[in-house]
């Protein structure tokens, strides 16, 4: 009897490390799907969140100094510490760098997506009338929307 319940211990302890050390069950894979999904909606939020607060610090600097800056680092370090990192891996590799956009690649008042490069930096374009900043990226975010019209949540 000893010997039997020695075996069943044996047959649950490699069970559960062949689930542990070798392939992956159908659990951790479930929950590997969740965690990357997670992490994907954190860094996203966390874009949308830079993105609001540069359009809050562009906001300050055309109200204060009464023009649109020719490039978007004329907001440091008076308005913002810093360019934020940009990161979302569908767009590219994690970036705080800017590119700047001549003024015809606004249709109507929007970013024309057809005309982008999708460099996966943030995206500056300004003409006498108004200034967007975007991510200049043309794949689409996780709420479906191409990530050059998403808008920051302030």
């Amino acid at each position: 009897m000893k010997n039997l319940i020695l075996a069943a211990v044996a047959v649950l302890l490699t069970a559960g490390c062949a689930g542990m050390f070798g392939g992956k069950d159908e659990v951790s894979s479930d929950f590997d799907k969740e965690t990357s999904a997670n992490e994907a909606r954190v860094k996203e939020d966390r874009v949308r969140s830079s993105l609001a607060q540069l359009e809050a610090r562009l906001a300050d600097f055309t109200k204060t100094e009464k023009n649109i800056p020719t490039k978007l680092e004329s907001l440091v370090p008076k308005y913002i510490a810093g360019i934020p990192p940009l990161d979302l891996p569908v767009c590219g590799h994690e970036s705080n760098r800017v590119e700047v956009y001549s003024p015809e690649i606004l249709r109507d008042g929007q970013v024309d997506g057809s005309r982008l490069r999708g460099t996966g930096r943030w995206g500056y374009v300004f003409n006498d009338y108004q200034v967007v900043i975007f991510v200049d990226c043309l794949k689409p975010s996780l709420r479906g929307v191409p990530w050059y019209q998403e808008r920051g949540v302030y």
